[in-house]
């Protein structure tokens, strides 16, 4: 998943076209996600901001700090974990995980156990 497709993904395609995100600079893109990370750590939309406590079984089982769990949808989404590591800071959203520096985002499923 692009940097495009998982804002896209959050913002919704209409708002995400109207940012003509790739006419862009980037120092405007920064300030835009600089603008979502504030919002999300207020709880903006229902999303969440934590720190990932451990990344378990090569990826595929993300927990948070706040003691949520969560599991990667795709082997991809799981390398991509992977590499984040434990202290990444991370936003959850609409079943996106987002890595807030740099930019990234994989797609999870909450884990029940």
């Amino acid at each position: 998943m692009t940097q495009n497709d998982a804002l896209a993904a959050f913002l919704g395609p209409e708002i995400f076209e109207r940012l003509e995100w790739s006419r862009l600079s980037a120092s405007q893109r920064e300030a835009i996600l600089s603008v979502f990370r504030v919002g999300l750590g207020a709880g903006a939309q229902s999303g969440s901001v934590s720190t990932i406590d451990a990344v378990m079984a090569r990826g595929r089982v993300l927990i948070c700090e706040d003691g949520s769990q969560w599991q990667a949808r795709e082997r991809d989404d799981a390398e991509l974990i992977e590499d984040w590591g434990e202290g990444a800071l991370v936003a959850i959203h609409r079943q996106l995980v987002y890595r807030l520096d740099p930019y990234q985002a994989a797609e999870v499923e909450l884990l029940r156990l």
